[in-house]
């Protein structure tokens, strides 16, 4: 074993200096990947790491060109190089084509057109999820109609779910937009002046144009006429079969098609596996309590279709969306008031992945230290003194550096309490002199809570300058804080003061050691909020992810623009999609409070679709959380830490977590002395792939292809493939297909065409076929695309 260590930590350091093995190769011939003897040789011929980017961010958006306007009595065309929109005008309906003539979506076209439906206060959302077993609320199909009457939307006021929506409802009437009566043409842009089925002679006003990175943008306004006008929406056709893939870190499928769900970015989503009875066949193994099972921390409104098109929903309010759930022919999305934006991007999958990552942002490439295994000491909420804890972070030191574990990142959320004792300082000295990168947290609100997350003086010092959110009266938004006791306020990133302040508590912890930050909540905004901007909560509570990241990416830029030689990072929970979305700011995220079991709701089991979701929409740097968080029925046992850290080893970012009542279940904390090697190997694994996750990121930066990707983006033409939700490829050539199940020697595989080898035990395989694949609770399966080697593997394995 310790042979095994320093040949890989010497592989990986010669590597790290001269680029990644040859991921290219797509050859389907059946010799193996070069002996581990020969690898040293391979090591000066392997390719280089991708260029970098002249600026670490989302690569400038293509604006579009060669627009032509086509203008007739019946029929509007807008052409492009990329495809094309028609636009009926009687009835307003709209088709959309692809650059080869192809029909990609079309408007729904109810016949006959129905003129307005009452709509049921039946909820879209009611507590428990249980819409899952109600009927959904009627709606009225077609292209383009909205609601005159009222919203209902109630949110948990405190608790761990503050923020969350409690049940969510609309009522009133609900009209159509029918005849086109008058057209303009401004520069490359189509403007509409349109009737609508309301008898007070409402109109609306729609706007079509050919917009950035290969889309077609439409808007939809509603005028005002008495009532307000609380929901509007838009409806398309679907073809049967059709798959809805994306929607930010969803944890239930890699396919929403016959779902329906809110997108409202909510926190505490879980069923721990020791609940799951109580559940039964009501609700599915993917039931998360209180929101469903679609519940999400990242969030993103946009989705990409297997049709040949690419959908982004550019608004940030409340939106409901029915994916073939009520009308197997339909699909329909709803926004809460009287706006309505959107994109079309025709293309093929990979197509479409990257121009809507382009638009809505992604993550930046990382130091590479953030890429090596990193640990956290969480605080034990109801037991954790700063003495105590103190001493645990001093304990993990010591057993790093005694069993000598090749970590290159530890954060100790508690470093407040650290303080209070007069050990950070030597901490932050400590980690340093080991070569680890020390890592703290720092959370969107401010709090008079009993824990050692935050400063106390900060909630007073931001409440008496104003820079937290208020109500209508003006007096600050105070709620019961997320976590355990006290109370708490929201920090207002639209008021630029407050971000300056907030960039300060930034910078000094950066100045003070920290070199990366682990970025926790914002999801608390309520609808009643008010904001120092004007806007209301409904409007800003999913904006705030990118408020929030963007506040410190800005601090950071201005720290290395003074401190060139620190390379910071941190890592999100909460996220959103946008023009730019919260990826664009972000340097990577993770999946938020898993519970420390196998659950597919929301333990290890929901990890993989979680991932892939997320990863198509910019959000490719993915943060595995090895252990989980929410442990309120008993720490982990070492069979489940092994399988998640061999899960997380081919994942872009390798980290362990621990849970509030059991703390971190660290490996040297079982009494089995394996558990600490068969952790090693895990860390190995994740070392030897690291400069392939470093080039595959260079490369998902400039396209937006990613990191990890779901079956279905590397085998489009393979209907199996695209079911496969609990395996992913890393890169082209590397298949991943963790175990997530206890008691287990193996699990059944899907291998696509093509000949796959695993590297470790040599085992060949032929696809496309399904085979069960053994594997120790120490071993993962994987396998490398016959011909080619991502990266080393030592004889024998790790």
């Amino acid at each position: 074993m310790t042979k095994n260590i320093q040949f890989m930590l010497l592989l990986s350091g010669l590597l790290w200096g001269c680029g990644s093995g040859d991921d290219s190769s797509s050859s389907t011939s059946m010799s193996p990947p070069a002996s581990p003897s020969t690898l040293s040789l391979d090591i000066t011929a392997s390719e280089p790491d991708a260029p970098p980017q002249a600026k670490n961010e989302t690569p400038a958006t293509t604006p579009p060109d060669n627009i032509q306007i086509e203008d007739g009595p019946e029929l509007i065309t807008l052409r492009t190089d990329y495809g094309h929109v028609e636009i009926k005008l009687a009835p307003l309906s709209m088709s959309f084509y692809d650059e080869n003539g192809k029909k990609v979506l079309s408007s729904d076209r109810q016949q006959p057109p129905v003129p307005l439906l009452l709509r049921t206060p039946l909820p879209s959302r009611l507590l428990g999820g249980w819409t899952e077993v109600m009927p959904e609320a009627p709606a009225l199909y077609a292209p383009f109609s909205f609601v005159v009457g009222d919203q209902i939307n109630l949110q948990f006021p405190a608790t761990f779910w503050v923020g969350n929506m409690l049940a969510s409802a609309s009522t009133g009437v609900e009209f159509r937009l029918t005849n086109v009566k008058d057209v303009s043409i401004d520069g490359n842009q189509l403007l509409l002046r349109v009737d609508t089925s309301d008898p007070s002679g409402r109109e609306a006003r729609v706007t079509v144009k050919a917009d950035e990175n290969s889309s077609f943008h439409v808007s939809v306004k509603v005028n005002h006429v008495l009532r307000e006008v609380p929901l509007i929406s838009a409806s398309f056709d679907s073809r049967s079969g059709e798959a809805f893939r994306g929607f930010g870190g969803r944890r239930n499928k890699i396919d929403q098609r016959h779902e329906a769900f809110l997108n409202w970015a909510e926190e505490f989503s879980q069923t721990p596996e020791q609940l799951e009875p109580l559940i039964g066949d009501t609700f599915g193994e993917q039931y998360q309590f209180p929101t469903g099972p679609q519940g999400a921390y990242y969030i993103q409104s946009l989705f990409i279709s297997d049709q040949g098109y690419g959908f982004m929903l550019d608004r940030d309010e409340l939106s409901h969306w029915r994916m073939a759930s009520d009308h197997n022919d339909a699909w329909r999305v709803e926004v809460a008031g009287d706006e309505l934006d959107f994109l079309v991007v025709p293309g093929n999958q990979k197509q479409v992945v990257s121009r809507l990552s382009g638009i809505n942002g992604r993550h930046r490439v990382p130091p590479r230290w953030s890429l090596g295994p990193m640990l956290s000491e969480t605080i034990q909420e109801f037991t954790d003194s700063p003495e105590n804890y103190t001493e645990k972070v001093k304990e993990s030191l010591d057993q790093i550096e005694a069993l000598e574990l090749p970590v290159t990142a530890f954060a100790f959320e508690g470093w407040v309490g650290t303080k209070k004792t007069g050990a950070f300082d030597e901490i932050i000295q400590r980690l340093r002199a080991q070569n680890i990168k020390p890592v703290t947290y720092y959370r969107g609100f401010v709090g008079q809570t009993e824990d050692e997350l935050e400063e106390p003086e900060v909630y007073q010092e931001a409440l008496s300058r104003g820079y937290v959110t208020k109500r209508a009266s003006g007096v600050p938004y105070i709620f019961g804080s997320p976590l355990m006791g006290g109370i708490a306020a929201l920090i207002d990133f639209t008021n630029p003061q407050a971000v300056e302040w907030w960039k300060e508590r930034i910078k000094k912890g950066l100045e003070e050691g920290s070199e990366g930050f682990m970025q926790d909540f914002g999801e608390q905004v309520q609808v009643d909020m008010v904001f120092h901007d004007g806007s209301s909560g409904i409007a800003m509570h999913n904006r705030n992810a990118a408020l929030f990241h963007q506040a410190t990416r800005q601090a950071f830029d201005e720290f290395v623009a003074e401190n060139p030689d620190r390379e910071p990072w941190f890592f999100v929970r909460f996220g959103n999609s946008g023009r730019k979305g919260s990826a664009h700011y972000e340097s990577a995220s993770w999946p938020g409070d898993n519970t420390a079991d196998w659950s597919r709701a929301s333990g290890l089991g929901s990890v993989i679709p979680d991932m892939l979701n997320r990863s198509v929409g910019g959000a490719y740097g993915f943060v595995s959380e090895i252990g989980g968080y929410i442990d309120i029925f008993g720490s982990i046992d070492s069979e489940l830490l092994i399988r998640w850290a061999n899960h997380a080893s081919l994942m872009p970012v390798f980290r362990q977590h621990g849970g509030p009542v059991n703390g971190t279940p660290m490996p040297w904390r079982f009494d089995d002395p394996e558990v600490v090697e068969h952790y090693r190997e895990a860390m190995n694994r994740h070392i030897a792939a690291q400069p392939l996750i470093y080039r595959l990121w260079q490369e998902a930066l400039a396209s937006g292809i990613p990191i990890t990707r779901p079956l279905w983006l590397e085998f489009p033409d393979d209907p199996e493939a695209g079911r496969q939700d609990q395996q992913f490829m890393l890169g082209p050539n590397v298949l991943v297909a963790p175990v997530v199940s206890p008691g287990t020697d193996g699990r059944d595989v899907y291998f696509p065409r093509g000949c796959w080898q695993h590297p470790e035990t040599k085992e060949t395989v032929l696809g496309p076929q399904t085979k069960f694949i053994l594997a120790a609770v120490d071993e993962l399966p994987y396998f490398f695309s016959c011909g080619t080697q991502p990266f080393p593997v030592p004889e024998g394995g790790f």
